[in-house]
């Protein structure tokens, strides 16, 4: 058995995520496939199109033959935290033997140089830093400074690519871990990540959603070469019972309402809040009356937009700093979250039943009787995300809480 791992949103799962899997396939001979799926909440700081079941029937219909949840309080965070959770997760399983992500780049030997002097940080790299930052300039600039003085021959933009940035941070948690997951890169095909314009093929998600949310039909032909026939089926389905599409005004109310009520204090408790930030969220949220208003207002050159709409969104669940920094360096801390398998998912499970020091949790009610205090604590904040985020669906009736666990696995033979 050889065991490809992917860290995956899926959000949606498209054409692009195909050749992502049938291509990792290939290159590392895998027999089968896990990923670690963001859940309800993504790390762009939004809430996914439909939600993670959804999800996961459109991946194990598309060549992943079993999908873990990504714990939220990693999944809505910096790319640095987002892909060391997502690594420790499929490090921990205790089976995987590739892991696989795209990059612009498309080669590891660039990108695992850069990972080497950000991980090790030699004492060369660090002077160089303070002395751009010294100069005025902001963090990411000072680092591609500092970086492109120490490291000759450096492709050029090669840190402002958002995947050449996650492809970074896996190769520096995969060094943290000391972990043996061997991993490659694939060159991305189609649009960039942040390309908001539909194309006749190889859309990005970002820009299927914005399609989508723009008034733009499933049955459209332009979508058919964008996304598996299968995920239009699904999402038909979710459809149909009104439990999606999901955008972020849905709770522009519910962050408004809180920004308004909660004090200095409160909000300094949130992660990627300081410096002042929580004033600026406070004001801001005062004079906003819709989410997007609320954004634009408070974002700057040293607040970007990611990082308040993360900031909103891990309102939903109260995440405070303490939690997420124990959560961080306790790395016995976590748990194994199935959402979905098929028959070689069940090989799988099998294995890391036998091999994995994480608990696997199958069935949510047990989760207490198998997690030590700060796994549980963790866990809890999955299933807050998930009662906040049933409160985007438009059917009334879909919105009831605790869905974590009634929702059953999802499983395909």
């Amino acid at each position: 058995m050889k065991v490809l791992g992917i860290v995956s949103e899926y959000n949606p799962f498209h054409l692009g995520h195909v050749y992502h899997i049938e291509e990792s396939i290939k290159r590392t001979g895998a027999t089968h496939t896990i990923c670690v799926m963001s859940g309800n909440f993504v790390q762009r700081g939004e809430p996914a199109i439909v939600d993670k079941w959804a999800r996961t029937k459109m991946a194990l219909n598309g060549g992943i033959d079993l999908v873990l949840e990504l714990p939220v309080v990693f999944a809505c965070a910096s790319a640095e935290i987002f892909a060391y959770g997502a690594v420790r997760t499929l490090h921990s399983t205790g089976i995987v033997d590739y892991l696989s992500f795209g990059s612009e780049q498309g080669e590891l030997g660039s990108l695992w140089r850069i990972a080497s002097v950000l991980y090790d940080e030699p004492t060369e790299y660090k002077e160089h830093l303070k002395k751009y930052l010294g100069l005025g300039f902001s963090f990411p600039i000072a680092r591609d400074k500092a970086l492109t003085s120490i490291l000759r021959e450096l492709p050029d933009n090669i840190m402002s690519k958002s995947n050449n940035i996650l492809a970074i941070e896996y190769l520096k948690a995969l060094k943290n871990l000391k972990s043996s997951i061997q991993p490659i890169t694939l060159k991305r095909r189609g649009s960039v990540y942040t390309d908001n314009t539909l194309n006749s093929s190889y859309s990005s998600a970002s820009a299927i959603r914005l399609f989508l949310k723009n008034g733009g039909q499933l049955t459209d032909p332009i979508l058919n070469n964008n996304l598996p026939q299968y995920v239009i089926d699904i999402m038909e389905q979710e459809l149909q019972k009104r439990r999606g599409p999901v955008f972020p005004d849905a709770f522009e109310g519910i962050i408004l309402q809180l920004l308004r009520m909660s004090s200095p204090e409160i909000l300094q408790q949130i992660p990627d809040v300081n410096e002042g930030l929580e004033n600026r969220l406070i004001s801001c949220a005062l004079n906003s009356g819709t989410l997007d208003e609320l954004i634009n207002l408070v974002t700057t050159s040293r607040y970007p937009t990611s990082r308040i709409k993360r900031i909103t969104s891990n309102l939903l669940w109260s995440i405070k700093k303490k939690d997420l920094q124990m959560f961080i360096n306790d790395d016995t801390c976590g748990y194994l979250r199935v959402l979905g398998f098929n028959n070689k998912g069940r090989e799988l499970l099998a294995r890391i039943q036998n091999e994995s020091t994480r608990p696997l949790v199958v069935k949510v009610a047990n989760y207490k009787k198998q997690m030590s205090d700060l796994s549980k604590t963790m866990f809890e904040y999955d299933i807050k995300a998930t009662n906040s985020y049933v409160l985007g669906f438009d059917e009334p009736k879909q919105r009831i809480g605790g869905q974590d666990f009634t929702m059953p696995i999802e499983m395909i033979w």
